[in-house]
């Protein structure tokens, strides 16, 4: 492993990977930005054998490797993470395209070339992210708030086109973990369509004063709401849904990442699947109602979706220097 000078700007493009714990999207690029063909795949990163990485890499974009000799191979997301393909080291905040392409990390392949890996970033606190980071780089924005759902949910704020803050909550995975193991996924019963009006519910619980000092008891409630009243399972993992939804955007929006400045408003910008992106366009507007005022008038009344292909040009980015 060494770190490397960042990949030129080669005639023939770049191949670009977002490398995650249970998939990886790839792309080929053009050197002029244009996306040319995409795959995806379910080989993860995460508990991947390490003999195994070159062989998938090999088997997802070999033939563009071998067509394209001049493009680099250019990957970000849980690949660099420690015990994946090799650990690429974390770029401390504030930073953009330059400071994260001074801080590559290359790996040997089997394909002609190295493959050039993102670190990541980390806060003093500290929190990290990996993949996040060229997902903003991405939307093509100098300045706005970004909103990313999923297993852990990230807020990031763009400031000049440079990352200066971004916090973590661990939304997705705990409501994995509370829908599919112990005693409140045995009340919530079989996965069932989104209840709305138990999602609503749950949003609204979230907001309530005082929410997140209880939030220990809180969660007993969801399942002897069910046992003790009669509630119906599909509704209150909706509940749950919205309760955990809420809690984050309201601490998000209410906190450092989700600051607006004084002068401007910046936009409100989501990065998900077009699922998570609806439910967090719904729990939005009873979220901003709660806000202090100073703080719900500089921000937008409603999020913007970002390019479903975002990670791809924020890795053409770094990869260019563009």
């Amino acid at each position: 492993m060494q770190t490397q000078a960042a990949p030129g700007r080669g005639a023939d493009g770049t191949i670009a990977i977002d490398w995650g714990s249970s998939r990886l999207r790839a792309w080929l690029i053009d050197r002029d930005g244009t996306i040319r063909d995409r795959r995806a795949g379910d080989h993860g990163a995460i508990g991947l054998p390490a003999a195994r990485f070159d062989a998938v890499l090999a088997e997802t974009v070999g033939d563009w490797a071998a067509a394209r000799p001049g493009a680099p191979l250019l990957a970000c997301g849980m690949v660099g993470a420690r015990g994946a393909w090799v650990e690429a080291p974390y770029v401390d905040l504030p930073a953009g395209v330059d400071a994260i392409r001074d801080r590559l990390v290359q790996v040997p392949t089997s394909l002609g070339r190295p493959l050039s890996i993102v670190g990541g970033l980390r806060t003093r606190e500290p929190d990290v992210l990996r993949g996040e980071e060229t997902q903003a780089l991405g939307t093509g924005l100098a300045d706005g708030l970004l909103c990313m759902p999923g297993t852990h949910a990230k807020w990031l704020r763009l400031r000049d086109g440079v990352i200066d803050a971004f916090g973590t909550w661990f939304t997705g995975e705990l409501y994995d973990l509370l829908g599919s193991h112990g005693s409140l996924a045995k009340a919530f019963g079989e996965v069932a369509p989104l209840d709305e009006a138990g999602f609503d519910t749950g949003v609204a619980q979230a907001l309530e004063p005082g929410a997140d000092a209880g939030w220990l008891h809180a969660l007993f409630t969801f399942r002897s709401r069910i046992v003790g009243q009669g509630a119906s399972g599909a509704s209150e993992r909706s509940r749950l849904s919205g309760w955990l939804l809420g809690t984050e955007l309201r601490q998000a929006l209410a906190g450092p990442y989700g600051a607006p400045d004084a002068d401007r408003m910046l936009p409100l910008v989501l990065v998900a699947d077009a699922r998570l992106a609806g439910l967090y366009e719904r729990a939005l507007p009873p979220v901003l109602a709660v806000l202090p005022a100073e703080r719900r008038e500089r921000l937008p009344r409603a999020f913007v979706r970002a390019d479903a292909d975002c990670a791809a040009r924020g890795l053409h980015r770094i990869a260019t220097g563009a």
